[in-house]
């Protein structure tokens, strides 16, 4: 790669973890040759995990076809085993974009390894198809050792049932090795072995079914005929759930002959390694690809044994200390696929030749009939957006309310008042007046600047750009005097006479106090103002025509103040100015009509559509399984969670953020008055009959959705699992709720730390670049199924629909 000698390469050699798979393509280590050599300065390179997933060499696939008979006696009399191995010796990906390498696929002579089986059999063939590679592979522990046994164990079991004979004899029948013999009798006698002609002989309980299965090789290594290692024998134990297909290996004997052994506990830590490495692999882990690329780019989509599921491991070394040394690194994993295949078909009498044993393989394979709960969750019907109607209707009706409306003048501009004009007080309670509207969330600049504008929102009938309202006199609302400013509030009206847009919620705004409105006007007038010049707002026809807003406001614009009720306390009465005035919390959680207006009514906080995620109601129409105390919501708006509900993420997540500065008071004085819409008739389960409830489902969610609930069971139940400190999934609403929206958009885009804490155990990364399309919609169904049980499932959500909300969130 670098054209150097090799006298001028030095290489040290940390202590580090085992490292299979990176022995042959270690790019990090070129790539930071190139950049150091690039800068002239040391550099470090360190991939993330979803890089390394995507990029790094996997393990070579094998496929591999057995034929063979039996003669009078039952023994074999004819063997004729192929195998096809795509090579792996993996270029490193510098060498190759660098010209170093040619960009070809070579072929390497590996498919050989353990090719020969160890049992006397008269009339035998054994063809090796060394192939390119299909996708960059390198060495895996056992390399093609492991699926060529996997084939050959496989196989001598078949023969011995078809004899009936038991496993173990039969096998030693036909083995000539003293060494080996020795070997699976000692094996036989550590487990317990009882001899068994037929299936079904270690019986069951209930739906488990339990089974026992052996299998033997010898680890031959390099190039043909190769070298052996040690020898290897397992006894594996299983538990298998006929009902739901998952699999337990319960137990493994594994005994291993290694010659002289200098240091035993190496030995035995190295076959503990094995067993457990090569469980995982023959009952989880499987690469998955997309069109394009490696989907499997995290732990979730990529399942690895866990240590619940750690088999119970007794080690058998073979006393040879008289013997040369053998090869201790690989060679107990080469029966292991074998030994639990043959334990399986033990217990259920159905034979399996592909891994990994995902639980639907193996339910499908035990029982074709659908899963549990399939037919029995209704699916839930599409929730309908409002939409507008056709553009003659919506400026047929707009032009008439404005016929009988004057023309807004304009008002004339003024020069920037000075920043000593208003007194301290006042600017702090425009500060409180500019947090409680969130005036900053969607005026920021795309910069960071505060109130520069320029964010673009989303609306049924096009793109609105927020304007700049700092102070700066060309490109803000420097020139404009404190009546314009009131007028673009209260009426919607700009200070030339343009009619704003209602994405500026002045229908609520028209309800603040005058003082408030001063307050906050005197707190933009002594920002730093910003020239920046947001795009301009350019509707569709007829959307484009502002004077038709006339009419709308004449429709829908209510100069009414906020709710007040002598008969309530302050606290309730300061809620209702909070939340229906400056905080227009009725903007984003309110159903619109047809026209774009805010429903009213019992539809008043009934739940609406914000920024591309759903904004739930917030009275007793809540989906949530259960009800929103006043306690529960002020904990939200305060801190950003509830312990009965979840976290807020989305838009919400930063309204909570512009909340921070408002005092206890206001926060307590809007809970009170959101929780007065929660007085249901009929009340709400307790948080641990909902959470029960869910306890319950984990099962039929499991068996229902098997590749969500792995990827739930990689990705996600670290922080979602029962003994977290983070709200159960059960509470949360999104979960609950109609459509999967903010499921969806969630695990796309993730939720950010609450405010207040540095606990970034309480944030959720973004999956967007891990998970593909197919594993977010398993998830997505997983999660329904699994924390709503009650509720039908979400229709339609598909790998296209996934895709289609991704598309939509870039």
């Amino acid at each position: 790669l670098m054209d150097m000698p090799a006298d001028g390469i030095v290489v040290e050699r940390l202590e580090a973890a085992g490292c299979y798979g990176r022995n042959c393509a270690d790019d990090v280590t070129l790539d930071a040759a190139l950049l150091s050599r690039a800068v002239k300065r040391p550099v470090r390179v360190q991939l993330t995990r979803e890089q390394e997933h995507a990029w790094e060499p996997k393990g070579a696939a094998q496929v591999i076809d057995v034929r063979g008979a039996l003669d009078n006696e039952g023994g074999p009399a004819a063997y004729d085993f192929e195998t096809r191995y795509p090579s792996n010796l993996a270029p490193s990906l510098p060498l190759i974009l660098t010209g170093k390498a040619p960009p070809v696929a070579d072929v390497m002579q590996m498919g050989d390894r353990t090719a020969i089986p160890p049992y006397l059999i008269s009339n035998m063939r054994v063809t090796v198809h060394d192939m390119p590679p299909i996708a960059r592979a390198s060495w895996f522990r056992g390399v093609s050792a492991l699926p060529n046994s996997f084939a050959h164990e496989s196989f001598i079991d078949e023969l011995a049932v078809a004899a009936e004979v038991d496993p173990i004899a039969y096998r030693l029948r036909y083995l000539t090795d003293p060494r080996a013999i020795d070997l699976v009798k000692a094996v036989a006698e550590r487990a317990g072995w009882q001899p068994h002609t037929r299936p079904f002989s270690h019986g069951g309980s209930g739906d488990i079914l339990y089974g026992r299965g052996f299998a033997y090789a010898v680890y031959v290594h390099g190039t043909f005929p190769g070298k052996a290692a040690a020898w290897a024998a397992w006894v594996a134990d299983v538990a298998v759930n006929k009902v739901t297909g998952e699999i337990a290996v319960t137990r493994v004997v594994c005994g291993q002959d290694t010659g002289q052994m200098v240091n035993p506990d190496g030995v035995k830590h190295q076959i503990h390694g094995n067993v457990i490495q090569s469980t995982s692999r023959v009952l989880k882990e499987e690469v998955s690809f997309s069109s394009t690329g490696v989907a499997s780019l995290e732990w979730g989509a990529y399942p690895i044994l866990k240590f619940p599921d750690v088999p119970d491991i007794d080690v058998l070394l073979m006393p040879r200390q008289d013997e040369p040394p053998l090869g201790a690194g690989e060679s107990a994993s080469v029966p292991s696929a074998a030994a639990i295949t043959n334990a399986i078909f033990d217990a259920t009498g159905v034979r399996f030749r592909e891994l990994p044993l995902t639980p639907e393989k193996v339910r499908a394979a035990l029982n074709p009939l659908p899963p549990p709960m399939a037919a029995e969750r209704p699916v839930a019907a599409a929730k309908r957006r409002w939409t507008w109607p056709l553009a003659g209707a919506f400026a047929g009706a707009l032009a008439t309310g404005a016929a009988i409306l004057p023309w807004a003048s304009a008002i004339a501009p003024i020069a920037r008042p000075a920043a000593d004009t208003y007194a301290p007080a006042t600017i702090e309670r425009g500060r409180l007046a500019a947090a409680i509207g969130a005036c900053n969330v969607c005026h920021v600049g795309n910069d960071g600047t505060p109130f520069a504008g320029g964010r673009a929102l989303e609306t049924p009938f096009g793109t609105v750009y927020a304007t700049n309202i700092t102070p700066d006199s060309t490109a803000g609302i420097g020139s404009w005097s404190y009546p314009a400013f009131a007028r673009a509030m209260r009426q919607g009206v700009s200070r030339d006479g343009h009619h704003l847009y209602p994405a500026h919620p002045y229908t609520s705004f028209a309800k603040a106090s005058e003082s408030d409105l001063q307050a906050l006007y005197a707190y933009l007038m002594t920002q730093t103002a910003s020239a920046a010049k947001p795009p301009q707002t350019e509707l569709a026809f007829p959307f484009n025509i502002r004077a038709l807003m006339a009419g709308w406001n004449a429709l829908f614009l209510s100069s009414s103040p906020a709710p007040a009720d002598p008969l309530r306390t302050l606290q309730w009465n300061r809620g209702a100015e909070l939340v229906e005035g400056l905080g227009h919390c009725s903007a984003c959680h309110s159903p619109r009509n047809a026209l774009g207006a805010e429903a009213k009514g019992a539809a008043h906080l009934a739940g609406g559509f914000a920024d591309g995620w759903d904004a739930h109601a917030l009275t007793s129409a809540s989906l949530s399984p259960i009800g929103w105390t006043e306690q529960a919501l002020y904990d939200y708006l305060r801190t950003g969670r509830s312990h009965e509900h979840g976290a807020a993420a989305g838009p919400m997540a930063h309204v909570i953020e512009t909340l921070q500065p408002l005092p206890d008071a206001d926060i307590r004085a809007m809970a009170t008055y959101l929780a007065s819409f929660n007085s249901a008739s009929s009340p709400t389960p307790s948080p641990q009959a909902v959470i029960a409830a869910s306890d319950s489902a984990a099962s039929s969610a499991s068996v229902l959705e098997p590749v969500g609930a792995r990827v739930f069971d990689g990705a996600c139940a670290a922080c979602h699992g029962s003994d977290s400190r983070i709200a159960s999934l059960a509470l949360n609403t999104n979960l609950h709720a109609a459509t999967p929206t903010n499921t969806i958009s969630a695990i796309h885009q993730g939720i950010s730390m609450p405010v207040g804490t540095r606990d970034e155990t309480m944030a959720m990364p973004a999956f967007a670049g891990s998970l593909d399309d197919d594993a977010t919609a398993a998830l997505v169904r997983y999660l329904r199924a699994r924390f709503a049980p009650g509720k039908p499932a979400w229709p339609n959500v598909t790998r296209e629909a996934i895709e289609q909300a991704r598309a939509k969130a870039n």
